[in-house]
């Protein structure tokens, strides 16, 4: 197979809506240029019809992150921190790709022969289990290590296989007690920082853990398939100064 950096590897209808989407792999023979993450192969779900900058804006966006607080549609309603992944720039620079045709389909079996023996990131924009739990699955054979996320899990029908693959995300100690009672490992993302509660771990990619590593040098978001600590990080979404102080003077 000639050297190619991106792929389709799956298009289909979303199990949140119905709606057309697809799941993309980039950073196949270039890797990622984000500090945090390292080199790591990132796997983008996206609406096929809708450009991601105009689904933010319509709400079209809830057929990728089911009904994720942090939508920002979402987010403007309930107070909630908005999404902090920049749609105008990668994800929409991946759509674009897209739909110019750049990125050729791969059959499972071939999306696996790219990506064994290396890093990856199930989820870098979407939530993965608006997908088949199979795409990720097998990718997860072949792979080396991974990380992934998933603000799902709090859906009645929320399949727990996932959990061998994601971790929850989760915002306060009720969501946080709550997915450990499900038997999930979980991220939780705390306004300011406080130390970390008996069974987590501050994110070692963190600045308040001085950026020891990058995620793809520890993978310990890898859902319960690891025996690890649960991970806790400091808000660093757009706004998160406002909030932390906010929260302060609640305090």
């Amino acid at each position: 197979m000639a050297k190619i950096n991106g792929a389709v590897i799956w298009e289909g209808k979303s199990s949140y809506d119905g709606k057309p989407i697809a799941v993309i792999m980039v950073g196949l023979s270039q890797g990622s240029s984000n500090t945090k993450t390292g080199s790591m192969v990132q796997t983008y779900i996206l609406r096929t019809d809708v450009n991601p900058t105009d689904a933010l804006k319509s709400g079209e966006d809830e057929s990728i992150c089911g009904d994720c607080k942090h939508r920002p549609l979402l987010a403007k309603e309930n107070g909630e921190a908005r999404c902090y992944v920049n749609v105008g720039q990668g994800v929409n620079m991946v759509y674009k790709s897209y739909i110019k045709g750049n990125y050729p389909r791969l059959t499972m079996d071939e999306a696996k022969e790219l990506v064994k023996g290396k890093n990856i990131r199930f989820g870098t924009y979407g939530d993965p289990c608006v997908a088949p739990i199979e795409i990720f699955s097998e990718l997860a054979t072949v792979c080396k290590k991974r990380t992934g996320y998933t603000h799902r899990w709090r859906d009645n029908n929320f399949d727990m296989e996932w959990s061998k693959l994601l971790m929850a995300s989760v915002d306060n100690i009720w969501e946080q007690q709550t997915a450990a009672a499900l038997g999930m490992r979980y991220f939780r993302v705390q306004i300011g920082y406080n130390k970390p509660l008996p069974n987590e771990i501050s994110c070692p990619a963190s600045k308040e853990s001085g950026q020891k590593t990058t995620c793809t040098n520890c993978c310990l978001c890898s859902g319960t398939s690891i025996k690890a600590k649960n991970i806790v990080i400091a808000d660093h979404g757009l706004g998160h100064q406002k909030r932390a102080k906010l929260s302060i003077n609640l305090n």
